[in-house]
């Protein structure tokens, strides 16, 4: 008769799973901040670079709206910051103003890029995209042309740095996940799922594409700000497209379906990159491999993956 119960507390022990999963993954992002070095500098990287996927796999994952365009949205918060900073602004006022004009960008974009629907969404996101990296390359009276910006003059100590990327990073994902529970984050669910059939019930398709387009824009404009600071450089090289597919591969290999996973998804490639290129210069070859294997074995990604190993609850957000 007893027999059961080690069952059911196996089974309460494992509910327990999704919870301390994110713990580790807070751990392994702010871990390094007690070994300073390269290793901080990293883990900032990976939280910024985070934030922005996080962004992508909300517009992807729960609104059904592929991007390579986001490479813009990083692009115009690094400069917008630079070019404040530059102009005598104060740095809390540069860093309220760079997610402020990303957004401004994706408002305007957006409003041509919900009238159509599927393959065109894609490539007008990597026309908009590449647009912004031409003025960004060529404008050189403006933004510093193939030279880009520097930003060494501004003095940000690494560790506050590190902490207010990991704060960004976590307060834009707890607060993601409460929007996808509100009748706007069902209604994109339900966009995402049947586009034809929302539609038919009433729902303006436009609209809710359109403000979470403009939403992930200036969470990665955010993103953008930081990784100028971090890097205390701004150069239009960032604005490639080759950015924005970087940004994609973290969200497929973390998961698309997963605010979490996008984020491990951000960890997991910028520490695989500095590992494998610190031996050799094939880094691509490896961390291409290692998406192919995801997307043949793990095709939802590699948190959801291991949430299901660990008996945590299936495609959690």
């Amino acid at each position: 008769m007893m027999a059961w119960l080690p069952k059911i507390h196996l089974r309460e022990g494992r509910a327990w799973a999704p919870y301390l999963l994110r713990a580790a993954l807070l751990g392994a992002f702010f871990l390094p901040a007690l070994f300073q070095g390269y290793a901080l500098y990293l883990a900032t990287e990976a939280a910024l670079l985070g934030l922005a996927a996080v962004a992508l796999s909300f517009l992807l994952g729960h609104g059904g709206i592929p991007s390579l365009g986001q490479a813009a949205f990083l692009g115009l918060g690094a400069y917008a910051l630079g070019l404040a900073l530059k102009a005598g602004l104060p740095l809390a006022l540069a860093l309220a103003l760079a997610p402020l004009v990303a957004a401004a960008f994706a408002l305007l974009t957006g409003l041509l890029l919900f009238r159509t629907h599927g393959i065109f969404v894609l490539m007008l996101t990597l026309a908009f995209g590449q647009m912004v990296y031409s003025v960004a390359h060529k404008w050189n009276a403006l933004t510093g042309g193939d030279d880009g910006l520097s930003l060494s003059g501004v003095a940000v100590n690494p560790l506050a740095l590190h902490l207010g990327a990991l704060l960004a990073l976590f307060l834009s994902v707890a607060g993601l996940r409460h929007l996808l529970v509100t009748p706007y984050g069902k209604a994109l669910e339900a966009l995402r799922q049947n586009e034809e059939k929302a539609r038919s019930l009433g729902l303006a398709a436009f609209a809710f594409k359109l403000w979470a387009y403009v939403l992930a824009g200036a969470l990665t404009g955010l993103a953008g700000a930081g990784l100028a600071l971090h890097r205390t450089f701004v150069s239009p090289h960032d604005l490639f497209w080759l950015t924005s597919a970087t940004l994609m591969v973290m969200v497929l290999l973390g998961g698309s379906r997963g605010l979490f996973g996008a984020a491990f998804g951000a960890l997991l490639y910028t520490f695989v990159q500095a590992w494998v290129s610190s031996f050799t210069e094939l880094w691509g070859l490896f961390v291409g491999i290692l998406l192919i294997l995801t997307v043949l074995f793990a095709r939802e990604g590699l948190w959801p993956l291991l949430e299901r190993k660990l008996g945590g609850k299936h495609g959690s957000p």
